[in-house]
């Protein structure tokens, strides 16, 4: 029978993949949130997963996820493991009727997505949340309290600027979208509250002898309300990494500024560190997703990105490969959401 969690106690807290992004999860989850506990990390490197586990105090080790979520103490999932797991391991905690936080890609392609969807829908509640952790960045959500605050009159455009400071080797244009821009697709549907009608993709070859290759991607939006949007995605800016949005409403504009260091004014120069990659531009996001996950699971149910989320950024990435692959605009075609999705 499922374990129903109450608001007054610790959630037992199962992770699988330890490495880079869950290394920092379950660090987050140990050290900056209270009401949860590690109990069990997963990993196939058997010395890292030893590493870990004696790090945050965890009682269970696995080298096979399908173990970790059937584990009786686990009450709740984070999965971080390769993107080629997720679609499978969420599934299983849906079948398992336990909560689970899946980083990104929620599968690999829409229909695998979709398939969770369905799981998830048949069960008749959610239990997947999605790692869009820009949701829980303070100045993502700054600009969001702003626009939705209607000080600025509908909302007329997106703008959304996405750099990463090199790529070894050179990424293929579906890669830098459905890897990298995905999370500005995801931004661009979150902060406009509008679903997006259709895209016209534009790159630039790393090398012009690799068409395949892409190391700038112009993505061009419309709303099906009526906004435009735009985004710019840098795989190989060269000298950092850079994640901003801009909205532009009727009677204002709200932006974000990524550069969260001090202004260093030296030897008749101006100057500011640029953060290195997204673990450091969004350490206090990764910190605040955790702790709202936990939260939300306390009341009941998970309340942030979901599994239809997922998909339909996934839905929106393939038409903008789609597009750059014509080189013309392509509609998105999007199916009816259900009932269960519906944000409060």
């Amino acid at each position: 029978m499922r374990k129903v969690l109450m608001s007054n106690q610790a959630i037992n807290v199962g992770v699988i993949g330890t490495g880079g992004m869950g290394g920092r999860h379950v660090n987050n989850l140990t050290h900056e949130v209270a009401a949860a506990q590690v109990v069990a990390v997963m990993d196939v490197d058997e010395a890292r997963l030893r590493t870990v586990a004696a790090a945050c105090g965890a009682r269970h080790t696995f080298t096979d996820g399908h173990a970790l979520i059937s584990h009786p103490d686990v009450e709740a999932v984070l999965i971080a493991a390769p993107d080629r797991f997720h679609a499978d391991l969420a599934r299983a905690c849906i079948a398992a009727g336990k909560p689970v936080l899946c980083e990104k890609p929620l599968a690999t392609t829409a229909a695998e997505a979709y398939n969770v969807v369905a799981a998830e829908v048949a069960g008749g509640r959610r239990l997947v949340q999605v790692g869009f952790m820009r949701e829980y960045d303070p100045a993502h959500c700054q600009v969001k309290r702003m626009i939705d605050s209607g000080a600025l009159g509908k909302a007329l455009a997106f703008s959304g600027t996405h750099i990463n400071a090199s790529s070894d080797p050179a990424r293929t244009v579906e890669d830098v979208i459905s890897n990298s821009a995905v999370h500005d697709i995801h931004s661009a549907r979150w902060m406009m509250g509008d679903e997006i009608a259709t895209v016209y993709t534009s790159y630039v070859p790393s090398d012009p002898r690799r068409p395949e290759t892409a190391r700038m991607v112009l993505i061009q939006l419309t709303y099906s309300g009526g906004a435009i949007g735009q985004i710019e995605c840098n795989a190989e800016a060269g000298y950092g990494y850079e994640v901003d949005v801009k909205m532009t409403g009727e009677r204002g504009v709200v932006q974000t500024n990524s550069l969260r260091s001090a202004v260093v004014r030296l030897a008749n120069q101006q100057s500011q560190w640029v953060e290195e990659d997204w673990l450091q531009r969004f350490d206090e996001a990764y910190i605040d997703e955790v702790r709202a996950w936990v939260h939300s699971l306390q009341q009941g149910a998970p309340t942030g990105p979901s599994a239809w989320d997922g998909y339909v950024s996934m839905v929106v990435s393939d038409a903008c490969i789609a597009s750059a692959k014509r080189g013309q605009p392509v509609a998105v075609e999007i199916p009816e959401m259900p009932g269960i999705y519906q944000r409060g």
